[in-house]
């Protein structure tokens, strides 16, 4: 996967609305695991925000965000473990997101708001 690339041409969508039609986006970012990985995603993304006061800069990086989110999503379930490939969900977080289980797609997530986009090169 290519690094952020904002949303293509003719794309108006806002942030919120990116978010309201992504499955897989709005339950991230309604689950208590965004809280440890925000920082390290807004790096590499952008900020999604309301703190980011540029409109087009938050469609834009919330529609990155979203990329990233549903390219993981859809790996293969049968190279991770204990993830369901293609279920609106980044599986692998325990309750509360403090602990990340080892090779799933929230441990792909978590490698990516480490390393950015090369990361996601070895999926």
């Amino acid at each position: 996967m290519a690094g952020p690339m904002g949303r293509p041409v003719g794309d108006h969508r806002s942030a919120q609305k990116i978010i309201e039609q992504s499955t897989v986006l709005k339950h991230f970012l309604d689950g208590h695991h965004r809280w440890q990985l925000e920082h390290d995603l807004k790096q590499h993304v952008g900020d999604w925000t309301q703190a980011n006061p540029d409109p087009e800069s938050r469609a834009n990086a919330a529609y990155d965000l979203e990329r990233v989110l549903r390219f993981i999503d859809n790996l293969d379930e049968r190279k991770l473990d204990g993830s369901d490939e293609r279920n609106g969900n980044i599986d692998g977080f325990a309750e509360r997101g403090v602990i990340i289980q080892h090779n799933s797609e929230a441990d792909c997530l978590d490698q990516f708001a480490r390393e950015g986009y090369a990361a996601l090169r070895a999926f």
